[in-house]
């Protein structure tokens, strides 16, 4: 079911982090596509890298807490996550030591760190898609908390694509998906219970290739 963009009043409780819900972002891919460059490190226009830009449109979302998911191997990654001001407070990272077997591995690990919170809902969101902006990730926060529909997912051509929130009434058959797959059969399999929101398309781009890193060097974020 397809919903239209609606952002929730700012100021009183829909300004304070929604209690429960917890984002993750998926950096422990290979990045294989990029050739020696890892795309997470790349800069955008102003030298900001791809990790970090992601990472501060998720930290402004009302998400009560931004987990990392990191390789073992690409300290680097992890020296910019440490270096933002919210680190050890609401920003956390963690090693997902079989990052190797697939983007599963990394849901995997989110979702045992949801249930360990215990959360309410889970925002999935991928380390290369840093043109997501704030307003789409706090409209599919709002919308999946006050539906509790069991995922809220951004429509891309059509389909729900990244970012999804999932309710904890699906953690148990996340933990389920093996190789280098997310959530899609499962987004299948639900059907017309999972609600999309309408999103540009330019926003819900990834950035993995040689030629896509190029375009993100051209770009700066948004003012403000």
């Amino acid at each position: 079911m397809a919903i239209p963009l609606m952002l929730p009043a700012q100021g009183g409780a829909l300004a304070q982090r929604l209690a429960g819900t917890l984002a993750i972002v998926l950096a422990a891919g290979q990045s294989s596509r990029t050739g020696a460059q890892h795309k997470l490190l790349a800069p955008d226009a102003t030298g900001c890298p791809m990790l970090v830009r992601t990472l501060r449109n998720t930290l402004r979302s009302t998400a009560a807490h931004v987990l990392v998911l990191l390789p073992p191997n690409r300290p680097e990654l992890a020296a910019l996550t440490h270096d933002l001001p919210e680190y050890g407070a609401r920003l956390s990272t963690q090693y997902v030591v079989d990052a190797a077997d697939g983007l599963s591995a990394s849901l995997r690990a989110g979702v045992r760190a949801a249930q360990a919170m215990p959360a309410t809902s889970l925002l999935v969101c991928l380390g290369d898609m840093p043109l997501v902006p704030t307003h789409l990730l706090n409209a599919l926060l709002y919308e999946q908390h006050t539906t509790q529909a069991p995922a809220m997912a951004a429509q891309r051509h059509n389909k729900p694509g990244n970012p999804v929130v999932w309710s904890s009434t699906q953690f148990a058959t996340l933990l389920g998906i093996t190789g280098d797959q997310g959530g899609r059969a499962i987004l299948r399999a639900l059907g017309p219970a999972v609600r999309l929101l309408p999103a540009p398309a330019a926003l819900l781009e990834d950035f993995d290739t040689p030629d896509r890193l190029e375009q993100f060097a051209r770009m700066a974020p948004p003012p403000g």
